[in-house]
């Protein structure tokens, strides 16, 4: 009979349910309590790195402060004397990571992807009163069991707000590139409005079946972060609403203060959105956003950017001619004034009207200069007569000898 492998003479572990490049987890039941239970193993080749052992050690003691339903609970964390390993206990979720659905049904559709970011949004509203960032929100950390509880896990590498962990300062990019936010990516401090940006990422991925920006690189993320905007959701899956949309488009925003200001307005904005009700100056803020990031690669290609593209568009960077010379570069064309024979023809009643206009108002002065020197004569009759044309000659012509009639 094989020996069982047993951590901290309490728990007893059995088959693996995860692993990464830091740790591994594996189901176990813990002989006092008599109840599974998950355990996190910190990876042996890590076990002498201090950094490491310091940030496993973060995890446990940043988790166990949050009790929360829709959050994973840590029971116990230590050293196992006898094997010289680090562990972490936690309560074991009978079900699935939000990367197994996406695996096994590619997409959800609106209600389903409501369900399991609304469980997340409330455990972060949890966790950020309680001035705990997560920074590494991700379909893998969002659990669903069974029962259709949804949990958040994994607070390995989250940050206590005001920490001075070398592994959290100014500088270190930590958390799965996908899902980090713009801030993130470039190592400066973060935020909760990190944790909307990344599961604003997961919401649209749930919704789309794909990525808000498909990159290579940390570098490639980066650059298409400032340079385009995703395709908005309602382009690609046309069940999504416009509203829902929109609402998934303002978590993606690439400054922190034009994301949802709490988890819990982000959650209130998606079932909105859901029901067709945009969030308040969402095009706006999305155009702001657009701006910013135009202005941003702008400032940072020292002024050679290429001009955004149409929502939803890769733009195409300019390629050179043969021979390695740069691409032509042409000065705008000023606008010309339009030619005589372009501008809009004038019509023919316009210019009959102020004729007999001018004519009109040359006949009165000529009436009031009669009447003038009529009156420095001794006389004061002055004829006037009615004047009635149906065309311009005729009209002329009585005006013509009413003012003669009026001047002898």
């Amino acid at each position: 009979m094989a020996e069982l492998d047993v951590i901290a003479g309490r728990y007893e572990l059995g088959e693996r349910l995860g692993y990464g490049g830091m740790s591994t987890v594996q189901v176990a039941v813990d002989r006092r309590l008599e109840r599974q239970v998950a355990v996190k193993l910190l990876a042996e080749h890590l076990a002498d790195d201090s950094q490491f052992i310091s940030r496993f050690r973060r995890e446990a003691l940043s988790a166990a402060r949050l009790v929360h339903p829709n959050i994973v609970q840590v029971f116990d964390f230590g050293l196992d004397e006898v094997s010289g390993r680090h562990y972490i206990v936690m309560e074991y979720i009978q079900g699935r990571s939000g990367a197994e659905i996406l695996r096994e049904e590619t997409r959800l559709g609106v209600a389903d992807t409501l369900e399991l970011v609304d469980g997340a949004c409330r455990g972060l509203v949890h966790a950020h009163r309680m001035g705990v960032i997560h920074r590494d929100v991700k379909p893998g950390n969002i659990l669903r069991s069974d029962d259709g509880a949804v949990k958040l896990a994994d607070f390995g590498i989250a940050k206590a707000v005001g920490g001075t962990s070398q592994l959290t300062q100014a500088g270190s990019v930590l958390g799965t590139a996908a899902y980090l936010a713009p801030e993130q990516a470039s190592g400066t401090e973060v935020g909760p409005a990190a944790d909307m940006y990344g599961l604003g990422v997961v919401t649209y991925q749930l919704l789309a079946g794909r990525l808000p920006y498909e990159a290579g690189s940390l570098t490639e993320l980066a650059l298409l972060q400032q340079r385009e905007y995703p395709i908005r959701l309602d382009e690609i899956t046309p069940e999504v609403p416009a509203a829902l949309a929109l609402a998934v488009e303002q978590a993606l925003a690439l400054e922190p203060a034009q994301r949802y200001a709490s988890a819990e307005e982000m959650r209130r904005a998606l079932h909105d959105g859901a029901r067709g009700i945009a969030p308040p100056g969402a095009e706006s803020t999305a155009a702001t956003s657009m701006l910013a990031r135009d202005e941003t690669a702008a400032t940072r290609m020292a002024g050679t950017a290429p001009p955004p593209p149409p929502r939803g568009g890769r733009r195409l960077e300019p390629q050179p001619p043969p021979g390695g010379l740069p691409p032509p570069v042409y000065e705008p064309i000023p606008d010309l004034p339009p030619s005589r024979r372009d501008r809009e023809p004038q019509r023919s009643g316009s210019g009959l009207n102020r004729l007999i206009a001018v004519l009109g108002v040359a006949a009165l002065l000529a009436v009031v200069i009669a009447f003038a020197v009529g009156s420095s004569s001794g006389s004061s009759d002055v004829n006037l007569s009615p004047v009635d044309g149906n065309d311009t000659g005729e009209v002329v012509d009585q005006l013509n000898s009413l003012i003669e009639d009026n001047t002898r």
